[in-house]
This record gives structure tokens, sequence and C-alpha cells, in this order.
């Protein structure tokens, strides 16, 4: 297991229920778990569950034990339908939980269902707040993520020492439901930064240029951007393990479209770069990371076209 240096936790959550262990769960409940938070985890999958109870996590037996046992409960689940059915519905989690405790979704929902949690957690006497992250799976290993937070400030400033075991940068940007609404513009300027990433490498591939030479040009200029540091040789060597993946990336783009639509606020580019990672994925790429979308880019030169023909 990874040394890390981040103080022991000094608020009163320090056991703390993780709900959700997948690409970005598991290596922010091994942090907490790091860090010297009791941690209880839950999660669809088998093998993430003994990878945390090999690194001293709690296995819950069911999300009512998890929820009685926790003084704090994080989600971190893949779409809105699914954070609504184990948080929300008859029997879930924020049902279970004791009344003073902390209800913490750090996955990417809509704002709207995070307003309702919200409005369903204080009339059950527990604090919750919506704090998405950016940062993808090097973030959460690493625990530089970056948490964007809606909700009350009494229940943000009790949540600090989970967070700074997580990130460092942790911002309260409004009232419940707008971190949500910040994590939207977020994904709104990751996809554009990749896509026109893309299309540089894929000009710099066609061009008699030294690439690796170009790059650290482009990165100590105007162009540089931490995406273009960790993704450009991903782009250029076609390696896509995921960091984070093309189905997951247009499921945000998917609750971008329609949270843009409800306020009157169109995305041409957004668009345009949704319809890129669509091929991607049509193409067997879901489970790809997000910066295959350059393929979709190498794709349009390389057009098998039929013959032109003459009358």
């Amino acid at each position: 297991m990874e040394n890390f240096t981040v103080d022991p936790p000094q608020g009163l959550e320090k056991k703390v229920g993780f709900i959700g262990l997948g690409l970005m769960g598991r290596p922010m409940a091994k942090r907490l778990i790091s860090t010297g938070f009791e941690v209880m985890v839950s999660s669809r999958s088998a093998p993430p569950v003994e990878e945390l109870a090999a690194a001293g996590a709690i296995v819950a037996t069911s999300l009512t034990e998890l929820a009685q046992w926790s003084q704090a409960v994080i989600t971190m689940l893949p779409t809105p339908a699914t954070t609504e059915q184990v948080v929300l519905s008859s029997g879930g989690v924020l049902e279970a939980m004791h009344p003073g405790s902390l209800f913490i979704d750090m996955g990417t929902e809509t704002p709207e269902l995070s307003r309702r949690i919200h409005d369903r957690a204080e009339a059950l006497g527990i604090s919750a707040l919506d704090a998405p992250v950016s940062g993808g799976d090097i973030g959460a290993i690493a625990g530089t993520l970056s948490v964007m937070c809606g909700g009350n400030p009494d229940a943000f400033e009790r949540a600090q020492p989970i967070f700074t075991a997580l990130a460092t940068s942790v911002r309260l940007v409004g009232a419940p439901g707008s971190g949500q609404v910040v994590k939207a513009v977020n994904q709104i300027m990751v996809a554009g930064i990749l896509g026109t990433i893309a299309e540089g490498l894929s000009l710099l591939e066609c061009s008699d240029v030294d690439v690796e030479a170009a790059l650290v040009a482009l990165g100590a200029g105007r162009a540089g951007s931490e995406l273009l540091a960790i993704k450009a040789h991903q782009m250029l060597n076609r390696s896509y393990d995921p960091g984070f993946k093309v189905e997951l990336h247009l499921k945000d783009l998917a609750i971008v479209s329609d949270f843009a639509r409800s306020s009157g606020v169109a995305l041409p580019i957004t668009t345009l770069i949704t319809q890129l990672l669509v091929a991607i994925e049509s193409s067997g790429g879901a489970q790809l990371d997000h910066c295959a979308i350059i393929e979709a880019i190498r794709g349009l030169r390389t057009l098998a076209l039929p013959s032109s023909t003459t009358s």
C-alpha cells in the first residue's frame, strides 16, 4: 500500500461508508483507509470489494448495515438512475442513516437530483452535499482531485477532513445542486480541450516535425494544459487504458445537454464533440479512455470513399 502524508481525520466523521467501487471509487476508498478513516464498503462487483477488504475495509452485508454503521456515507455511482435507486428509494440509504449523520454524493448527477437528495436528507435530519470531482483515476490515486461542492456551509465544514484526504482543491460553489452545475461545465470544457488536442496531434502526425519537440513547445505556450501533458502520449501511442471511459463521458454529456436545454443555453461545440465520442462508442470503444476521440479525427482523414465516376 502507498505511503501517504495526509494527517489523520480530526472531525467526528471517522466511520465512513463508501458505496461504489469503480474506477474512481476504488482508489478514493483506499485513500480514506490509508489516511486513518474506518471504512465500510459496498459495491455490485465482488473483485473491488475483495481488494478493499485486503486493504483494511469492512465489507457491508447490506446497504442498511452500511448506512446504520456510518457517521458519513459517500456514494460514487455510475449513473443518476443508480444513485436515485440506492439513495432515495424506499429502504434506501437515506432512510437507514442516523439523524445528524452526513451524506456526500461524489458522483456526477443532474442538479435536480442533487436538490431532491438534499431536501429528503434535510427532512430526515441528515446533512447532504453534492460534491462531484474532477481529476480522473490519477487524481483519485494520488489524492489530488478537485471537489466542486454544493450544499450548506456547516455541512461543508464537517466534511473537510474527508475532502482533505481525497483532494487538493475543495470549493463550496453554492447551494444544493451547485456542485453538479459546475461539474457539468467541467465536462464541457474537458470535452472541448480533448477534441482540439486530438485535432492538433492528428495534424502533427501528418507533418514533417519532431513531435516530441513540438509537444514541449506547445506545453510551454498558451496551448499548454494538464490534459495535453497527460493525454498527448496516450493519443500518439494509441494507448487507451481507461482513466475516464468514453461511455461515462457520454453519460455526463447527456446530463449536460439536458441541463443546458432546460436553461436555454446552446452548446454547438459540445454537441460536435459528443458526436465524435458517440462514433468511438458505436465502433466498440465505450470502455476506452475518452482520449480515444482522436481515432474519430484520424478516421476522417482516411475515409474509404468509392472512386468517382464520370459520364
